[in-house]
């Protein structure tokens, strides 16, 4: 298998861990009212504390500007937004409105050069994004689960530029300096800058009173911590190295169907065929972009 193809099997990878911590995360806000912004700053400080010790990084050194820019307004930031729109809608309409930073990504480097705008790639975005409102929301009706809020909607678009932002602005520093590198200090950096807002947030949240119920809320906190924060977004950047944003950001289409295969596996929800023809739009789309990495690989 190619350096392409590892590439973007790590990304899929992933973008599935974050599938599932997007519904870990909405069961720590409804079932256990787990602030938001203590949230962040767990997972984020934590986080960059376990990297730092097993990755060592060396020391971020000048120009900070980017560094910090990315670590606050990407890593932080994307995740706030888009945690508070699960916490003032839900999974389904963060998760609808987070994608759409996929054009934004798009138009971006379309502009820029960085990859040359084809019919193949038209279909792939419109295919991804088609698949994740069938997936996430099914189609209007009785099915239709997008939960819309004025202060959903906001938080949820400002996921989209935050998305966009941390994508486009990893890239360099990525392959100046490694993914997990750039992993590292961004949760180092982020969770620092929230740190007072979290830190006041979670003094004043009541914990659960009996074991079973902090159990669950500890091993929820843990999964996202591992799985949805450290290995998602170390093999989320470690992609950039070889694809460009846009395929990164159209492999990471799979996200919600790892989080509709849990609904379904843990919470018995059944699927309705809008969302199957949804997940198969996705998928699709995504053998359409490693085809053409197979084909560019070919002929290089």
């Amino acid at each position: 298998m190619r350096l392409a193809q590892v590439s973007l099997l790590g990304t899929l990878v992933g973008a599935g861990f974050w599938g599932l911590s997007g519904t870990a995360a909405q069961a720590l806000f409804q079932i256990y009212q787990f602030p938001v912004v203590a949230l962040v700053t767990i997972r984020t400080l934590v986080s960059g504390l376990i990297l730092l010790i097993i990755v060592r990084p060396t020391r971020p050194g000048r120009p900070l500007g980017p560094l910090l820019g990315l670590s606050i307004f990407g890593f932080a930031g994307s995740q706030l937004a888009y945690l508070g729109a699960i916490q003032f809608s839900n999974a389904a309409t963060a998760t609808l409105l987070q994608f759409l930073f996929l054009p934004m990504v798009a138009g971006y480097e379309a502009v820029k050069g960085v990859f040359r705008w084809s019919v193949r790639w038209t279909a792939c975005l419109l295919m991804a994004m088609v698949g994740t409102l069938f997936l996430v929301g099914g189609v209007p009706g009785s099915s239709f689960q997008i939960l819309v809020t004025p202060t959903g909607v906001v938080f949820g678009l400002m996921a989209a530029v935050a998305g966009a932002y941390y994508t486009l602005a990893s890239r360099p520093l990525v392959r100046a300096r490694g993914s997990w590198w750039i992993t590292t200090w961004g949760f180092v950096i982020g969770g620092l800058a929230t740190l007072p807002f979290g830190g006041v947030s979670f003094l004043t949240y009541q914990m659960p009173s009996n074991l079973s119920g902090l159990g669950g809320l500890v091993g929820l906190v843990i999964f996202v911590i591992v799985f949805g924060t450290i290995l998602a977004y170390g093999l989320y950047l470690a992609g950039l190295r070889r694809l460009s944003a846009t395929e990164i950001g159209l492999a990471s289409s799979s996200e919600p169907i790892v989080a509709a295969a849990a609904a379904f596996v843990f919470l018995g929800v059944i699927l309705t065929a809008a969302q199957y023809l949804g997940g198969a739009l996705i998928i699709l789309a995504v053998v359409l972009l490693a085809s053409r990495k197979i084909e560019d690989d070919t002929h290089t």
